[in-house]
């Protein structure tokens, strides 16, 4: 059965922990520097969609394509984006995409967290076992956020 929450100090700060038994435990949303949640959080979607945003600029290529294009497969695409715009090319319309993407993300991570705690406490009288309240807390909490965002 796992142990009730309890505190602990962390870097100065008071972070809230849940117990799972003797070897396992994790931060709940009490216990998260916000500042840092959403900076590295924001950062590691910006990451991703740097890193991926190339494959969607060459995917909608492929799918705005006429019948008689010269362009009919991934490769050809790639090497005359390289050729007539270069890495640039790769990257046309991004900023655009960040700019919308950004506020939707924070907007996605505050629900998720604010719902997460919610529905936490509302499982709480139910004497579920703490893996178990969580479970249900973050698919409630995935749900809710996947509205706002």
């Amino acid at each position: 059965m796992p142990k009730s929450t309890g505190t602990r100090k962390s870097h100065g700060r008071m972070a809230f922990i849940v117990h799972l038994g003797d070897t396992q435990t994790y931060p709940t949303a009490d216990g998260l520097d916000k500042t840092k949640f959403y900076v590295v959080g924001a950062g590691l979607f910006t990451g991703f969609t740097v890193g991926l945003y190339p494959v969607s600029v060459i995917k909608t290529r492929l799918q705005v394509a006429s019948g008689d294009a010269v362009e009919r497969n991934t490769s050809s695409v790639f090497k005359g984006l390289l050729k007539t715009d270069g890495i640039p090319g790769l990257y046309r319309g991004f900023g655009t995409v960040i700019t919308g993407a950004v506020p939707a993300r924070i907007i996605f991570l505050t629900a998720l967290e604010t719902t997460k705690v919610a529905a936490f406490k509302m499982v709480e009288p139910f004497k579920l076992s703490e893996p178990t309240k969580a479970a249900i807390a973050n698919g409630i909490a995935g749900m809710t956020s996947s509205l706002f965002s």
